[in-house]
């Protein structure tokens, strides 16, 4: 992790393990899908997953508040997102989970960087209430500054740990319910029928795996996109 103590610039890089473990994770999706799914799905998921693995080796995930450029970068992969302080109407800290909720245009969250067990014996440091502090800070400034557009109703940022709704964008939505409806697919295409019965558990555990958490993640898109707001239990993006 490379923490920039620049006045205007703050930014924070996830640690090498993390990296590494994203990789580990890419290379066992690879293998699973090479060895238990046939070859017309088992090629397209290979690809997600190698392509995944590649840009956080490559990129990573990282952290800007630059309050010079009033705009906050946050990067996963090859996935960016910039959101204008003036458009952030609440920052929330839960443990290591930052999520920032825009005025119109949703809800956007990161881990920093430890979120199971596996990041702690890595010792992977969190970092989520420094980065809340710092984007709540920068916010404040900018709003207290009137740099926001002239007539633009743009509420103060709660601290971390409050916000007034958990709404989540339209991209992530469609992403959570892609992701739900290859899962279930995925469930119902693995081989489970092996000469070896160790394959055979194996493929049977992840078909209930994928079946289980595939409903999950499809349940949670339609519950977004009927009430427009996540549930506290939502499946992190």
């Amino acid at each position: 992790m490379r923490h920039n103590l620049c006045v205007s610039r703050e930014q924070w890089r996830a640690p090498v393990a993390a990296r590494v473990k994203s990789v580990v994770i890419a290379a066992a999706g690879v293998t699973i899908a090479a060895v238990f799914f046939p070859v017309w799905f088992a090629v397209p998921v290979a690809v997600l997953c190698g392509g995944w693995g590649l840009s956080m080796a490559v990129f990573g995930g990282s952290v800007a508040v630059d309050t010079g450029a009033g705009v906050l970068v946050m990067r996963m992969g090859l996935i960016t997102r910039r959101v204008r302080f003036t458009d952030v109407r609440a920052v929330l800290v839960e443990q290591a989970k930052v999520s920032v909720a825009r005025t119109n245009g949703g809800e956007i969250s990161l881990y920093a960087w430890r979120k199971d067990r596996v990041d702690s014996l890595l010792g992977m440091p969190v970092v989520a209430g420094d980065i809340g502090h710092a984007i709540a800070s920068a916010v404040a400034l900018a709003q207290a500054g009137g740099d926001s557009p002239s007539g633009a109703d743009v509420a103060r940022p709660a601290g971390p740990g409050r916000v007034p709704t958990r709404t989540r964008s339209r991209l992530a939505t469609a992403l959570l319910g892609g992701a739900g409806v290859l899962a279930i697919v995925g469930a119902l295409v693995v081989r489970v029928h092996w000469d070896n019965p160790v394959l055979t558990v194996l493929s049977v555990i992840i078909a209930l795996a994928l079946g289980v958490s595939g409903l999950l993640y499809l349940l949670v898109a339609l519950w977004i996109l009927l009430t427009g707001r996540a549930p506290r239990t939502s499946v992190p993006l």
